[in-house]
């Protein structure tokens, strides 16, 4: 069998990396020929290939999604904050069913395609062509009407409509509803099956207008526990010039990205402060992500951020460096950061929201804390800095991953969905 997965990037953002790692882990695991289909690449990776195999594709490509930004912008009334968490699909790329990989795949495995990677019309096409399709769902796009995460708002589940990100006023036919109209007109969509990658995703998906009577299971990110591990902490802290007693981490793409919830990591840290004065000389915050945040200089602990960082071995050396890694997100699917923590030993502390659960055991591996509560989000912390057998809580980490998101456990999962809809 002949799998193609498909995605706008191979490696920038959280959803091409958990696409790469189910790759890696498919050419692992497997008999099947795996390759891999990307606009932007940035790896050298075997059995990745790029759409943009000459200047006029790359051209062409790189016009139709300046032209699908500024078409966002409009209707944004170009508020820039938006800009990037809503799309559209209206633009591809250059006659991406004429690619010779995806004529010759018996099953097309759609990843993160916005950002004019692959149009409704396309995979229209594809349906037409007979193709046995699959999504993985790394956000919520595929069954609202434009954006990414949906955030309160559950009007995806009869037809979107008076959208927050196009402003109020709009009225219910605004651009959302129509398409959301447009996912609900592919013909023949009864035949593609959609992945959640968290069991949280998975239900949402299930409750939705779009995928009403539509394959949809859970199956999680993968992760390479061989290459996640933990390191000597001594010599992880020495790399970064860490030498707080307690290291609290925190990362993210983007560290501004308000969901990701660091002004809440803030609130935990100045409320820490206030009410465990003796801990003020042993605690050092360490971030890593694009863009430093500059309100770091306010909090009362050691601060350092250290950048994007891309090398994987790094990452491994700033987990191992920490005591606790926080993922205070407002809205999340199954962060790749809180799974190489884990995978590293590393207890973490989050919110109890989306696919969170899925990946901490409450009080076993970390801490969940109620939902935009910074008080307890500060116990949390304060939970795995001060247990008494820290040990434990790191082993349980480690196990948590080594048995449910382990390359081998999803590649075999992911085998099986592919023979099943291929017939």
């Amino acid at each position: 069998m002949k799998v193609l997965l498909v995605s706008t990037n191979d490696k920038e953002g959280g959803a091409a990396i958990a696409c790469m790692r189910i790759f890696k882990a498919l050419r692992k695991n497997g008999a099947d020929k795996v390759d891999m289909l990307v606009r932007k690449k940035e790896t050298d990776e075997p059995g990745v290939h790029t759409v943009n195999t000459n200047f006029f594709r790359k051209a062409v490509n790189f016009l139709s999604f300046c032209f699908e930004r500024l078409q966002i912008l409009f209707l944004l009334r170009f508020r820039k904050k938006y800009l990037y968490q809503v799309s559209i699909d209206n633009f591809g790329t250059y006659k991406l069913a004429d690619n010779p990989l995806v004529k010759e795949a018996d099953v097309i495995n759609f990843h993160w395609t916005s950002q004019a990677m692959l149009s409704v019309n396309q995979l229209q096409k594809l349906l037409d062509m007979g193709k046995h399709i699959v999504f993985t769902m790394h956000d919520m796009h595929y069954f609202t009407g434009i954006c990414h995460y949906a955030r309160s708002c559950t009007r995806y589940l009869a037809g979107c409509g008076n959208c927050y990100f196009l402003g109020k006023g709009k009225g219910e036919n605004d651009y959302s509803r129509r398409c959301f109209e447009r996912k609900l007109a592919i013909r023949n969509r009864q035949t593609i099956s959609f992945v959640g990658c968290s069991q949280w995703l998975t239900d949402l998906a299930k409750e939705s207008k779009v995928f009403k009577g539509m394959r949809v299971i859970n199956i999680p990110n993968p992760i390479d526990t061989s290459l996640f591990r933990a390191i000597d902490k001594d010599d992880a802290r020495e790399q970064f010039g860490v030498t707080g007693k307690y290291v609290v981490l925190f990362g993210a793409y983007s560290v501004k990205d308000r969901r990701k919830g660091f002004h809440y990591l803030e609130r935990a840290l100045d409320f820490i402060h206030e009410k465990y004065p003796g801990y003020d000389d042993v605690i050092e915050l360490l971030t890593f992500g694009k863009g430093d945040p500059t309100s770091v200089q306010k909090l009362p602990y050691r601060c350092k951020s250290v950048g994007y960082i891309k090398d994987d071995k790094k990452l491994v050396a700033l987990y191992s460096a920490a005591d606790v890694f926080v993922s205070p997100t407002l809205e999340d699917n199954l962060p790749n950061t809180v799974m190489e923590a884990l995978s590293c030993s590393t207890p973490c502390v989050s919110f109890n929201v989306g696919g969170l659960p899925q990946l901490i055991d409450h009080k076993r591996n970390g801490y969940l804390a109620k939902y935009r509560d910074h008080e307890d989000l500060a116990e949390g912390i304060m939970e795995v800095l001060q247990a008494i057998d820290r040990n434990v809580m790191r082993h349980a980490a480690r196990k948590k991953v080594e048995e449910n998101f382990s390359e081998t456990v999803i590649a075999m999962k992911y085998r099986e969905l592919y023979r099943a809809v291929a017939g």
